[in-house]
């Protein structure tokens, strides 16, 4: 989108605008309420936007488990790291897996013990890493839906290099969260919907979080504007006594999704019981590659040994509980103090979508 255009989005008026409604929208409220978005960016949108102020004491807005990296699990990393030292491959992985630590080391302390481990920005770059490498190099996959699009989009319509193989960590936002909710781990009075994850999947799948739980729950972008027409229309339903899924983000995401990038991954993934750090195992959550693609699989490739010793959260680590919205960075003990981007203990003070992360480099310490 051209960013004249966008700039409307973070237009002092229009953000004036909304705040102001939902302030006067606010004060029909019978209780507090409290709203969780589900999108790493968009805890990144508001505290860059210093969205928490605009709005009034009866409405608070948590982070939940929106951030791909801080809810990939250790057990993973400690595996594929134990074969990036041990192997003669060339491991590849997203800049902001690099520092995400597993039960003893990340990617990064691996490199400085000898392990081949290059950062690429997308799948297509590991491929062509591939095609001039004399190496088994293994992609390890990480995301939610927005990144398992294109990599089943190049497994199935590109000419993959023998030595090119992949290690599934990809996500499925839906049943993740609404498996956390049916066990009551993550409460919460409305949702702010994805944005990114949301224009491959679409919104009709949330409409189960509406039908059974009675949240209202909203599709935002990560402009001011975006997320804060996302809490305007949430509190509306609230007032209105309904629960229903709206798309505030007209703009990228219709509401039955990507239809090609959903055959895409139909095609190439299947969906199966997948541990979310911190969180435990969910049933039909993670993306694993079916039979069809098992020559590009690393888990069926190579020898991969898993202990069931991993660590998720080192000793005084509250990310898990800052996932689930239950606390917030400040809660942490280890939070700007032993804790820092510069050498994370925590998954949650590593990337960009990261709650802790944000929190840091937003000055709310």
């Amino acid at each position: 989108m051209d960013r004249i255009k966008l700039n409307i989005y973070n237009d002092p008026e229009i953000v004036k605008k909304l705040s102001n409604f939902i302030k006067k929208e606010a004060e029909k409220l019978k209780k507090t309420i409290k709203i969780m978005h589900i999108c790493g960016t968009h805890e990144n949108s508001i505290v860059r936007f210093g969205l928490r102020d605009l709005l009034p004491g009866n409405i608070t807005v948590i982070a939940g488990p929106g951030c791909p990296v801080c809810v990939t699990s250790s057990r993973d990393i400690d595996a594929i790291i134990e074969l990036a030292l041990k192997e003669n491959i060339k491991l590849l992985t997203f800049g902001d897996m690099l520092k995400v630590p597993g039960s003893r080391l990340s990617f990064s302390k691996a490199i400085s013990m000898g392990a081949d481990i290059q950062m690429i920005y997308s799948i297509f770059d590991g491929i062509e890493i591939a095609k001039n490498s004399d190496k088994p190099c293994i992609f390890f996959a990480c995301g939610f839906e927005t990144t398992a699009a294109p990599t089943a989009a190049a497994l199935k319509d590109l000419e993959i290099p023998k030595n090119f193989y992949i290690y599934s960590v990809h996500k499925y936002t839906p049943n993740g969260v609404y498996a956390l909710l049916k066990s009551g781990k993550i409460s919460m009075d409305a949702l702010i919907l994805p944005g990114h994850a949301s224009t491959i999947s679409g919104l009709k799948t949330y409409e189960r979080f509406t039908d059974e739980f009675g949240l209202p729950s909203v599709a935002a972008g990560f402009e001011a504007a975006d997320i804060l027409l996302a809490i305007a229309l949430i509190v509306k339903q609230i007032n209105n006594k309904e629960a229903k899924v709206e798309n505030a983000y007209t703009r990228v995401i219709e509401y039955e999704g990507n239809k090609r990038a959903q055959q895409a991954i139909d095609e190439v993934f299947y969906l199966t019981s997948s541990i979310w750090r911190g969180l435990g195992e969910i049933e039909n959550s993670g993306y694993e590659l079916k039979d069809k693609y098992r020559q590009f699989d690393a888990k069926k490739q190579f020898n991969i040994t898993y202990t069931n010793d991993y660590i998720e959260h080192q000793k005084g680590c509250k990310c898990n509980e800052i996932i689930l919205g239950n606390l917030t960075p400040k809660d942490c003990p280890l939070f700007t103090k032993r804790c820092t981007p510069h050498d994370p203990i925590g998954p949650c003070m590593v990337s960009d979508e990261g709650t802790c992360k944000n929190w840091y480099d937003g000055g709310l310490i």
